[in-house]
């Protein structure tokens, strides 16, 4: 994604590409993806944030911690609720 602008986006982004090509949320939380560039820093479970003040994230959560090059105070988003979205997505568009 070229503009990412806000968190929730970053992690769209972090997962879109797996769900599309029909991975399952199992595999995806067994996973523990995470993705670390210019534009973003997002991960499925681990740590998020900066020392002393990381936050322990599950394997059901995204957490994102830089945005657009900043860092920001992490945002904790549902890896389901997230995954569910995407499919629906997918099988919109499948259906046009």
């Amino acid at each position: 994604m070229d503009d990412i602008l806000n968190p929730r986006e970053a992690a769209i982004d972090l997962i879109r590409v797996y769900v599309e090509r029909g991975d399952s949320l199992d595999s995806l939380r067994a996973g523990q993806l995470g993705y670390c560039g210019g534009d973003y820093s997002a991960s499925i479970g681990g740590y998020a944030g900066e020392l002393p003040d990381l936050v322990k994230v599950k394997s059901d959560k995204i957490a994102v911690s830089k945005i657009n090059g900043q860092i920001i105070e992490p945002q904790i988003f549902s890896l389901k609720e997230l995954f569910d979205e995407i499919k629906s997505g997918v099988r919109q568009a499948a259906l046009f």
